[in-house]
């Protein structure tokens, strides 16, 4: 089965909407809170992959500019 690839952008819209769930609670559920926090860490590692791969493209394209 093939790997989801998200954009950066449907990462972040992923991780504003965990940061309003936290905004929203009035009592935490610790387990849930805990589940949340780590689905925003693999977020955040894949937003950080992405940008790093999208930055050696644009250094790809800027040698071929250049020649």
């Amino acid at each position: 089965m093939a790997k989801e690839t998200k954009t950066f952008r449907e990462h972040l819209k992923e991780i504003a909407a965990i940061l309003e769930w936290f905004d929203s609670q009035e009592e935490l559920d610790v387990e849930e809170a805990l589940q949340k926090v780590r689905e925003a860490g693999k977020l955040i590692k894949a937003s950080k992959e992405r940008l790093a791969a999208v930055e050696n493209e644009f250094k790809i394209i800027k040698k071929e500019v250049e020649g």
